[in-house]
């Protein structure tokens, strides 16, 4: 069996691509509002750049393809997942900052946070339910 074929067997959540398998256990979720007014054109940009930047790790096989959202009260989303120990060395680069440093600058109410999905979803609400059995 290779190595994908065993991952896949104990992750109860998995994608898979034509060239290997994503564990997926991790969500980088980025939300906010509209752009700060005479910074939409640098919030366009922005968006082109994160677009570029993860995009190469998603063609890398370390995240999935950046997904975009947009509410009908002006609240965006944007979203990759992976796997939590990747999600976080990306997050955690220069130029991941750089990008999230610039969030802050161009849209309101920016925010990021790393989430629970997939196995660790499952794992976290496994976890609760534990603890709650405790009270």
């Amino acid at each position: 069996r290779s190595a994908g074929r065993e991952r896949v067997a104990r992750a109860p959540f998995v994608l898979t691509t034509a060239k290997e398998v994503l564990i997926v256990d991790c969500a980088l979720v980025i939300t906010w509002k509209v752009p700060f007014p005479g910074r939409e054109q640098h919030a366009l940009q922005l968006a082109a750049e994160a677009d570029a930047y993860w995009g190469k790790f998603a063609a890398e096989g370390k995240c999935t393809t950046p997904e975009w959202y947009f509410c009908p009260n002006g609240t965006g989303m944007w979203m990759v997942k992976g796997e939590r120990r990747v999600i976080e060395d990306l997050v955690d680069s220069d130029g991941s900052r750089r990008l999230l440093e610039k969030g802050m600058l161009f849209l309101q109410d920016w925010q990021w946070t790393l989430a629970e999905t997939g196995s660790g979803a499952q794992r976290f609400m496994s976890e609760y339910a534990g603890e709650l059995a405790n009270i």
